[in-house]
């Protein structure tokens, strides 16, 4: 009897292993890749503006600007995105964001000044809206929720390594068309990595598969399993519960929490779209392929940083501890970077602050469905999320601003610093309860 149990679970176990296997390298790898290309298509306008201010003659308030309304259009259109992909289903719906995504990408390529970058750059936010959240939900038609962190860890870590590419390769595509058929650099840089998008959008409609039910490249056995699994985990689940606007904007903590993000936001996406330009402004002789190159190291420092921060965390169990290093450390680092007479010191306390700052994401989010309360998790959590637009916008439109009206970058860099050290008064407010050591990361969101 034993021995047939063994055997039964044995198989069952199997099971399990090969679909999920099966997942990871059919969708999660395949998600995974096309959001490196989605934070890339983001990001690149930093490197382009080593060309494109110049030729069109934006301003640096004007360029701020334009980098951050992407995200203004990204907040405002991401729960209608979210809405649609419900409606229509993630196959069509994936397919569309990244197909617009990839012409409005590439159609920047086509500006003229500064009014039609922003226009462009506000488009491309609400052509993307909604591909990460979506991707979120998405997994919860494949993966049961104790699957579910591996997958999540994926996306997390490879939107820092997007940042890692982004540099190196966008520079050397903008050197490397610089004239061709007459048209500078930075217009095929737009091209060149928004065209693929549009491809893979077209793909995208024929590979995915809207549900396991319809997967053809699953076994009946692994069907069975799958879809065993994931209904038996909706049965289980408490109903969920609706609740108005003022639910969760009566709750301070939904406040504190989203102070913190928004802070961050502002601060690292500072730090993102106007690297490029500090350092061609620290040195007008170095060419746009070394400053892509370095441009590249602080996110490496980024990209182990998260894995060594996180494992800290779960070693102490101390959140809160670790989000106030990740708050501390980069305001101290960032000024020293702005007043320092070094160059070589100046650029290696930008890396070591990228070390600490890109830790808060992941780390982050495993915390506002424990504060929040049954009424107040799904709306204050979307709350906290939205403040990417209004953070993502000022970030580095303030940093522009800045730069403008004073004519030096060092009170710029000092604003980026001052936005982490707040962002660490936010998190001392939350007032995270430490866990114990050892225990396992989950996404809160």
């Amino acid at each position: 009897m034993n021995t047939a149990s063994n055997i039964a679970a044995t198989r069952a176990s199997s099971v399990q292993n090969s679909t999920l296997r099966k997942i990871s390298i059919r969708i999660t790898s395949y998600l995974t890749f096309v959001y490196l290309l989605s934070v890339i298509g983001r990001s690149n306008v930093g490197i382009a503006a080593l060309q494109m201010n110049h030729d069109l003659n934006i301003g640096a308030a004007a360029f701020g600007l334009g980098a951050g309304l992407f995200f203004l259009g990204y907040a405002i259109f991401e729960v209608p995105s979210n809405l649609a992909l419900h409606k229509v289903g993630a196959r069509i719906w994936f397919g569309r964001i990244m197909i617009s995504w990839g012409l409005i990408a590439s159609a920047l390529g086509l500006t003229q000044g500064a009014h039609s970058f922003h226009i462009l750059r506000f488009l491309l936010g609400a052509a993307e809206a909604g591909y990460f959240p979506g991707i979120v939900y998405f997994m919860t038609l494949w993966c049961p929720a104790s699957n579910r962190a591996k997958p999540y860890a994926y996306f997390m870590s490879f939107s820092v390594f997007a940042y890692i590419c982004v540099g190196p390769l966008s520079t050397w595509l903008m050197t490397i068309s610089n004239g061709l058929l007459g048209f500078p650099g930075w217009r095929w840089l737009f091209v060149l990595e928004g065209m693929p998008c549009v491809i893979l959008g077209i793909f995208t409609m024929f590979y995915l598969v809207d549900s396991p039910a319809k997967a053809k490249w699953l076994t009946a056995e692994e069907k069975a399993w799958l879809i065993g699994a994931l209904e038996a985990e909706r049965r289980a689940a408490p109903p969920v519960e609706h609740h108005s606007l003022g639910t969760f904007l009566k709750d301070g903590k939904v406040w504190i929490m989203a102070g913190a993000y928004f802070w961050w936001n502002l601060g690292n996406l500072g730090v993102l779209f106007w690297l490029p330009t500090l350092l061609k402004t620290a040195h007008s002789s170095w060419s746009n392929q070394l400053v892509g190159y370095l441009y590249a190291i602080p996110y490496i420092f980024s990209f182990v940083g998260v894995y060594i921060l996180v494992w800290l965390t779960r070693k102490t169990g101390d959140r809160g501890m670790v989000l106030i290093l990740c708050s501390v450390f980069p305001f101290l680092a960032l000024t020293i970077s702005a007043w320092s007479s070094s160059t070589l010191l100046s650029f290696g306390m930008i890396c070591f602050a990228a070390f600490f700052y890109m830790a808060v994401l992941p780390i982050f989010w495993t915390i506002p469905a424990e504060m929040l309360g049954g009424k107040t998790a799904a709306g204050g959590i979307a709350f906290i999320s939205s403040t990417t637009g209004i953070g993502g916008l000022l970030g580095s439109w303030v940093i522009g601003l800045i730069e403008q009206a004073t004519g030096k970058f060092e009170w710029a860099i000092e604003a980026m610093a001052v936005a982490f050290l707040l962002q660490g008064v936010f998190i001392v407010a939350m007032r995270i309860e430490k866990r114990k050591p050892g225990t396992e990361f989950r996404l809160g969101m």
